[in-house]
């Protein structure tokens, strides 16, 4: 009898690329998945080329890749990094998954007073960090990003597959009660939250980077084996 393949789709966030979640896809490739790490339209390349792009468009990516994985691979689990996870939960809603998690995903985002304690603490690097965001995202593309988040709190009540979710308390990006608000709003019966102290919105490149991608790792064997 030939073994069920399980593969698992890893999706970055609004306005970066695939080395926000590089450590996880490397880490689940060495545990012997099937990884599809794709870079969504209009991302990892200009502003202007962001700009040119849509949240239509970013979810036709997600959902290619979700179509080539599925070539590949029997069981699907889904992961989603910010704004990767409202993409995750769209295909949720629409394909067949086994699991799914979201890592510092929105409900709210923008938390001003976390930004605040981030400049009172180190002003020069967050400062910098801000300014360098504003510049860099076209303002249709954040018109696009809410659009998406409206569209996605509309889809939440179907997903039906368990749900992890993972939320760094130092995100200024994301506000940490969306993972509250994720959790009763997905459809899901099954729904776990954990938090990360210590890290800000890049968890999967900040000081608990480590112990997120273990509880993945963890999560994924322990419910499928």
């Amino acid at each position: 009898m030939t073994a069920m393949t399980l593969g698992c789709l890893v999706i970055h966030g609004f306005a970066g690329d695939v080395h926000e979640v590089l450590p996880l896809a490397r880490a689940l490739r060495e545990a012997g998945y099937a990884v599809e790490c794709p870079t969504l339209d209009g991302h990892g390349l200009t502003r202007r080329e962001l700009g040119k792009s849509t949240r239509h468009a970013w979810l036709s990516s997600a959902e290619e890749a979700y179509k080539r994985l599925a070539m590949r691979a029997d069981r699907i689990v889904l992961i989603g990094f910010s704004m990767g996870g409202l993409l995750a939960i769209q295909i949720a809603a629409r394909h067949r998954a086994e699991l799914l998690f979201t890592i510092n995903t929105p409900y709210y985002y923008w938390d001003l007073g976390q930004a605040a304690r981030n400049l009172k603490s180190q002003f020069r690097p967050h400062f910098s960090r801000y300014i360098q965001s504003m510049v860099r995202i076209p303002l249709r593309s954040m018109l696009q990003f809410r659009l998406l988040l409206g569209e996605t709190k509309q889809r939440m009540s179907d997903v039906r597959c368990p749900c992890v979710i993972l939320q760094a308390q130092q995100d200024d990006t994301v506000k940490a009660i969306s993972a509250e608000h994720l959790k009763r709003h997905l459809g899901s019966t099954e729904t776990s939250v954990y938090y990360f102290p210590q890290s800000g919105h890049k968890l999967l490149l900040d000081v608990e980077a480590e112990q997120a991608i273990q509880l993945i790792a963890k999560e994924i064997a322990a419910r499928l084996g």
